[in-house]
């Protein structure tokens, strides 16, 4: 039974730490690495850079004494030795199987993360891997190569793989014999892949072996030392910090904005009453050096919290590959935009709203290769993933060019399963009935699969963006595609606000939900059932009077012109009656704090720049309030 009080000794907590950081940093890459191997299966490079990845963390889960991580690499590294030789070919069974151990390593690095142990079944996929290399070991020894008669000079013939696996483990402990915390960390990155680098010439060489003989003794040990000195200085530009640290200095820089508020409203007190003096002139330099060295120091805190959409992003080749093969269909994944950045808070967040749409596309939007090429289309569908940034916002775009969303079959399937009632259907528009693959239990699959059928997963979508205080948009033609469009701002913590006044109270909008701000006659405001509502270019936009839903006073003076603000949240538009717009300002959202609790309609409060306090308006909640009271249920 395997030892595992390495793993729970308080002394070697910090050496685990960076064991798992750094696995899942290899991970992550491998992830990439796998998908571009199985476009690329010549590219040496790619197959040395994989083989080294298991290889580290083979080498360091020995370290650890975590045997059934370091079984399961081994057997990978197997497979992968023979693919850099040139022995075999990358087939679909060979790509399963490292797929199979790559999740699999993946699930043990999560089990000891947990549990500080192994407690994983990998027997089965040891077996299977094990099973596969003894069957292309006889494939390849009844159909030799013209290189294999002279490599079986150089290593046993019946079990080549074992010998070299077993001289490469010899050769990395001879490298790293007594590794401390450092040494483990750079040397099983840097050393370790050395000695592979030398073993994997010796099938280049093999056209003559004297030469090759004569050239061993001649890679000294400096050359290897300057590659992890380069990797060294590399690593010493770049600090972990852990996330708690970043979030105390954004809290820090947050007063400090207030803080610049308030001085800029003061500046501009002093300078009415003031001036044309002396120290009217030397507050303002002050001020403007302040207020810019302000702005400077909260982009340079926002961006340590940046973490670039590509890790994301990077995740759905495999996703992609996964689902062509459970629905038959051939499937082409571009992704674009990869370097934009987002705050580590919504990073994660959006990663299940894009898997749900993913997996939309490829069941739904993508024809059968058969059914596309009756259609005059190329039998491989394609999927775009794309990201960029439009001011203080994030826009991200999943297309595809399958059959579209036919809005009729929507509306009757809707009706079938009892989401709306044939005259509310009737009356709906376009856009309100696309939007209705939002709904819970909304689904127009025929039956049930382990891909899609349940009617939960574009309500997750639409859960996940309304609490990032995103907007979705659906662009589609039937036959020719689809495009989902989610716009999310691209950090929660100091956001842009526009200020509105509502009878004698100011309010905050946050100004990522603004769509646009219009102004209309009384008499274009009419009526439908008790809502009110504005045609605005063809869409009809119900309308939420904030002086009713915030402080229940309702209308005190009829007006001839209302500013009307159009917000999005989700799929969802409304327009917000206000009776004054005051311009825009850079806010920070504070908590109500535990005595005022949760106040329906109020996401929190802010500080202006005169020390008043005014509350940040919940569009959200705000719209769900309107929903409900419409279906009848109790806030």
């Amino acid at each position: 039974m395997a030892d595992y009080s390495a793993l729970n000794d308080p002394m070697m907590a910090e050496i685990l730490e960076s064991f798992l950081v750094e696995t899942r940093e290899i991970l992550e890459k491998l992830d990439v690495d796998l998908m571009e191997l199985e476009n690329r299966p010549d590219d040496k490079d790619l197959l040395n850079e994989i083989f080294r990845s298991f290889h580290t963390i083979k080498g360091t889960s020995g370290f650890l004494g975590l045997v059934k991580l370091q079984k399961v690499t081994h057997r990978c590294e197997d497979l992968l030795n023979k693919l850099r030789k040139g022995e075999i070919t990358l087939n679909e069974d060979i790509m399963d199987a490292i797929l199979l151990a790559y999740d699999t390593i993946k699930a043990l690095v999560d089990v000891i993360e947990a549990n500080k142990n192994e407690d994983y079944d990998t027997a089965e996929v040891v077996e299977k891997l094990s099973n596969l290399i003894e069957a292309l070991n006889a494939g390849a020894g009844s159909a030799p190569t013209e290189e294999k008669p002279e490599a079986e000079k150089q290593e046993q013939p019946e079990s080549k793989e074992e010998p070299t696996q077993q001289k490469e483990e010899k050769e990395t402990q001879a490298e790293t014999p007594t590794p401390t915390e450092e040494v483990k960390e750079e040397t099983a990155k840097e050393i370790e892949p050395q000695v592979e680098e030398k073993k994997e010439e010796k099938p280049r060489q093999i056209e003559s072996k004297e030469p090759e003989k004569k050239k061993e003794p001649k890679k000294e040990e400096p050359k290897k030392a300057q590659p992890a000195t380069a990797a060294a200085k590399k690593t010493d530009t770049t600090i972990r910090v852990e996330v708690e640290r970043l979030d105390d200095l954004l809290n820090i820089v947050q007063e400090l904005v207030l803080g610049r508020n308030r001085l800029l409203q003061v500046n501009n007190t002093v300078l009415q009453e003031m001036e044309g003096s002396e120290i009217s002139q030397a507050l303002a330099e002050a001020t403007q050096q302040i207020d810019l060295m302000t702005t400077e120091l909260q982009l340079a805190v926002m961006k340590t919290r940046m973490v670039k959409i590509g890790k994301v992003f990077n995740r759905f080749p495999r996703v992609i590959r996964d689902l062509s093969k459970m629905t038959g269909k051939k499937v082409r994944l571009e992704i674009f935009g990869e370097e934009t950045e987002l705050d580590k808070t919504l990073i994660e967040e959006i990663n299940d709203p894009l898997v749900h749409m993913v997996r939309n596309s490829v069941d739904h939007g993508i024809e059968p290769p058969e059914e596309r090429e009756k259609l005059g289309k190329d039998p491989t569908g394609t999927i775009t993933l794309s990201a960029e940034q439009e001011g203080n916002n994030i826009i991200i775009a999943i297309e595809d060019d399958g059959r579209g969303i036919d809005p009729e079959k929507i509306k009757a399937k809707a009706i079938e399963k009892g989401i709306v009632t044939p005259e509310k259907a009737a009356e709906m528009n376009r856009n309100d009935i696309l939007n209705l693959i939002f709904a819970p239990g909304f689904s127009t699959a025929q039956k049930v699969s382990n891909v899609s059928g349940r009617g939960v997963g574009m309500d997750v979508v639409k859960t996940n963006v309304t609490k990032l205080r995103g907007i979705i948009n659906i662009e589609t033609e039937p036959g020719k595609g689809s495009k989902f469009i989610i716009k999310l701002p691209i950090t929660l913590a100091i956001i842009q606000g526009l200020l509105v006044k509502i009878d004698t109270e100011i309010v905050v909008i946050p100004l990522n939900t603004v769509i646009e701000v219009v102004r209309v006659n009384r008499d274009d405001i009419y009526s439908i059932g008790q809502s009110e509502v504005i045609n605005l270019r063809e869409m009809v936009i119900p309308l939420v009077d904030l002086k009713d839903s915030l402080y229940r006073r309702g209308e005190t003076e009829k007006r001839d012109w209302h500013y009307i603000v159009i917000v999005g949240i989700a799929e969802k538009r409304f327009g917000l009656k206000v009776d004054k717009l005051l311009g825009q300002e850079e806010i920070v959202i504070k908590s109500l704090g535990k005595y005022l609790g949760n106040i329906k309609g109020i996401a929190g409060s802010t500080i202006m720049g005169d020390g008043t306090v005014v509350m940040i308006a919940d569009i959200a909640d705000i719209v769900t309030q309107i929903e409900d009271e419409k279906n009848g249920k109790k806030n």
